[in-house]
């Protein structure tokens, strides 16, 4: 069984070098890595920083959404675990991905693995729970994919935490994530934004909102939510954005030596073939905060042999 993150990554934050490999069914975790990577540039809290985002999907078009039973997601997650732990040998591994992340409890190679690990779901659940303390007034909005909303596990662990049922709002955000991917923020994704905003207002009680971005895409588009939210007439809203807190983890504001030229590497490997417009897509989102991850996207490594991979049904 694998610890509590925070334990596990003040240990990992003392080190001068850190090996971290990231992963995800989409592109929407390289947000994670382009801040990763910023971080470890800018602060130079790490002498050496080696960053690998590592694709969980086994062939575009086939992700895990389209996969008959939650039984063959866990089969084909184990797999690329496998795979992607063996070619990278990680100091820790982040699941940067809400539709991996509930699969995260399930998984026989992370169970054997002694890697430390984090999931997303987790430090969505513990930021929408905190707010929430904080303002007993407000209820959590959850925008995510119909998978994860489906799966359950973030109204169950925020439950689990206290928090009354009535106060959970779920909202899936059908093809949003996908329009993310291909187009950014085009005025087509922010009329989408838009809709889903209204709705969640509609569904509110007008009560504020807490708004979870549960979908790692949506953090491309967090400015567009805010701005969608407020045009809407939402009372108070805030929104969180995990994939922030994920890569805030490994750089605490905890004293350190400074490194005054930090080495700081990023890959990006995939057994699937990405569509071009996806590259683009994300290269242009990630670039603005980290040209290095944009620059990796746009030469990833062409994987084949990372996992094996026979189809949505096996």
């Amino acid at each position: 069984m694998h610890e509590p993150a925070t334990p596990r990554v003040t240990r990992l934050t003392g080190r001068d070098t850190l090996h971290l490999l990231v992963t995800d069914s989409g592109l929407g975790g390289l947000s994670v890595v382009a801040d990763l990577e910023r971080l470890g540039r800018e602060s130079g809290r790490y002498r050496r920083l080696d960053l690998v985002f590592a694709s969980a999907l086994g062939e575009t078009g086939q992700g895990y959404n389209k996969m008959p039973s939650r039984e063959r997601k866990l089969a084909v997650f184990d797999d690329a675990l496998a795979g992607m732990l063996r070619e990278s040998g990680p100091d820790c591994l982040l699941v940067a991905c809400n539709t991996l992340s509930v699969l995260i409890p399930e998984s026989r190679v992370l169970a054997a693995s002694p890697v430390p690990m984090i999931g997303i779901v987790e430090l969505g659940v513990a930021a929408v729970a905190e707010r929430l303390a904080a303002r007993p007034d407000a209820v959590a909005v959850l925008f995510a994919t119909e998978t994860t909303i489906a799966a359950g596990a973030h109204r169950e662990q925020l439950i689990a935490r206290g928090v009354a049922a009535e106060r959970i709002v779920p909202l899936p955000c059908p093809g949003l994530a996908s329009r993310i991917e291909l187009e950014g923020p085009s005025p087509g994704v922010a009329a989408e934004i838009a809709r889903f905003a209204r709705a969640a207002v509609a569904r509110s009680g007008g009560a504020p909102i807490v708004a979870a971005l549960a979908c790692t895409h949506y953090g491309y588009c967090a400015a567009e939510f805010a701005a969608a939210l407020a045009a809407a007439g939402a009372r108070a809203a805030e929104v969180l954005d995990p994939n922030r807190r994920m890569s805030g983890l490994f750089f605490p504001p905890t004293p350190f030596t400074a490194c005054a030229a930090p080495q700081v590497t990023v890959r990006v490997i995939s057994r699937a073939i990405p569509l071009p417009g996806e590259i683009d897509s994300v290269a242009a989102l990630v670039e603005p905060v980290s040209p290095p991850t944009a620059a990796a996207l746009r030469a990833y490594e062409l994987r084949r042999d990372l996992f094996p991979f026979a189809g949505l049904a096996g």
